[in-house]
């Protein structure tokens, strides 16, 4: 009796040992098929979709529901979101989380999902397309104010402006895989163009390359507990342009060093813990492919020629620039001159605080500039805030506008891929928009900004302007 109590001994412990390091692991394999139950819930949905029981909402649709930094949303009607997910814990650099953006290539919209479940790659892989029933569950923020919309499962109870994780009792009756498994291709973004409308997405920049500064470092620095954020660069025109990569301490890949060429990376934008800045998030290093030679920017002083050069020194009031319209279509705010008290300097300002505007939508317009006369042309501007709430700012550009205001909104207007400060930065920064190349571009052009806001607190925010400039090359 005690020889095959030994043996049931042995075999027990085998068993735990080799479970452990399964775990341990986290190797397991994707399943092909889904159960018959999770099936008939798959088809329940898609039959009440059908039958107009269930509305199907778009991600988009989802995050506009929600005000960033307000109260948590519980969703309380039937409503059903759709999506393919493209983050990936496997390599240990998410956590409780995953992305999923509304399609497999060329997303509109992607959104966080905070879930109670560690190795969640094994139920929710890259490409697979999920519904998520709402009703019950929150949309908000699991730091408040981070500005990353998140589907979540209650309230925190010790924060009431914050969510937290889906439970793992309610994962199985509110998030639903099918079967299909899609490819994510990576959106291509240029690199000054990605901001907030990109969080959530499997986005894709070209020619980056890590800061020299960081030669031989690895992606996390040891002496970080949680997370790490190495600068990435490019080349834009005169100068470069930078974001940052976030990365875990608990990565596999954490000790790896960063590569020291050019290349491609391909990551999930976010934020960082605190909301102020975004960021790049990897799923694992074989998204980075870094084998080429670094660029240099143009030679800023081969473009000596200044065709506008704005920084509003000489206003006071409304802005009043010769041959520039200061243009309110909507509101009562119009752009003002405005006095930076920590670079003691003059700026635009626009903003909707207290205007108690139901819309507002004020432009800044430059004066015509000829671009016929010279080989390639650059813009470039900075931009401040104090809060941007709610509110937006956008550069814009126009070569078929006559000048006159009353023809703003017949005119043809392209949004420029500027870099404009974000909700989160300091109130003290200004961001510089990097250089914007308008080769592309023939004959008299202006140069918009165009704010939109409204009298609401959650959409008065204030947008600061200064250094307008274009430089050109004979």
């Amino acid at each position: 009796m005690k020889k095959n109590k030994v043996i049931k001994i042995v075999l027990l412990l085998i068993v735990c040992i080799s479970f452990m390091n399964c775990v341990e692991d986290a190797d397991f394999t994707v399943p092909e098929s889904l159960g018959n139950e999770e099936n008939e819930a798959v088809s329940k949905i898609l039959d009440s979709i059908s039958a107009g029981t269930l509305q199907l909402k778009t991600i988009k649709q989802l995050k506009e529901l929600y005000i960033i930094g307000g109260d948590p949303l519980e969703i309380v009607s039937d409503i059903v979101v759709k999506g393919y997910v493209v983050s990936s814990d496997k390599s240990g650099n998410f956590y409780k989380e995953f992305y999923m953006q509304d399609a497999p290539e060329n997303p509109t919209a992607g959104i966080k999902v905070a879930l109670n479940l560690s190795n969640s790659y094994n139920k929710f892989n890259i490409g697979r397309e999920i519904y998520i029933r709402l009703k019950g569950l929150y949309v908000g923020e699991t730091n408040s104010g981070d500005g990353n919309i998140t589907i979540g499962g209650k309230i925190s109870a010790t924060d009431l402006t914050e969510i937290e994780n889906v439970t793992s009792n309610q994962i199985p009756n509110y998030i639903y895989r099918t079967e299909t498994t899609e490819e994510i291709v990576p959106k291509l973004i240029s690199f000054g163009g990605i901001n907030a409308s990109h969080i959530g997405t499997f986005i894709t920049l070209e020619n980056v390359f890590f800061d020299a500064k960081l030669a031989g470092k690895s992606y996390v620095d040891p002496i970080e507990d949680f997370d790490t954020q190495r600068k990435i660069q490019t080349c834009l025109g005169l100068g470069y342009d930078e974001l940052l990569v976030e990365t875990s301490s608990f990565s596999r890949f954490s000790n790896e060093t960063l590569p020291e060429k050019a290349g491609t990376i391909n990551a999930i934008v976010s934020k960082d813990f605190g909301g102020d800045l975004i960021v790049l998030s990897l799923n694992d290093t074989d998204d980075v492919y870094m084998n080429d030679e670094r660029c240099t920017p143009l030679p800023i002083e081969e473009y000596s020629t200044i065709l506008l050069a704005e920084n509003f020194d000489a206003e006071s009031g409304d802005i009043d620039v010769l041959d520039w319209i200061n243009f309110r279509e909507e509101g009562t705010k119009s752009w003002r001159s405005y006095t930076d008290t920590y670079s003691q300097s003059k700026a635009a300002r626009v903003n909707s605080i207290n205007s108690g505007d139901e819309s507002t939508i004020s432009w800044l317009i430059t004066a015509g500039v000829n671009l016929d006369n010279t080989s390639q042309e650059f813009l470039s501007f900075e931009t401040s805030n104090s809060f941007g709430n709610g509110s937006a700012l956008q550069a814009l550009i126009s070569t078929d506008f006559d000048g006159n205001e009353n023809n703003i909104n017949t005119a043809t207007w392209a949004v420029l891929p500027a870099k404009i400060v974000s909700n989160g930065e300091n109130y003290k920064s200004w961001v510089h928009s990097t250089y914007l190349d308008l080769s592309n571009y023939s004959g008299t052009a202006f140069i918009a900004f165009k704010y939109t806001g409204n009298g609401n607190v959650n959409f008065d925010g204030t947008y600061e302007l200064d250094n307008v400039r274009i430089q050109a090359k004979e």
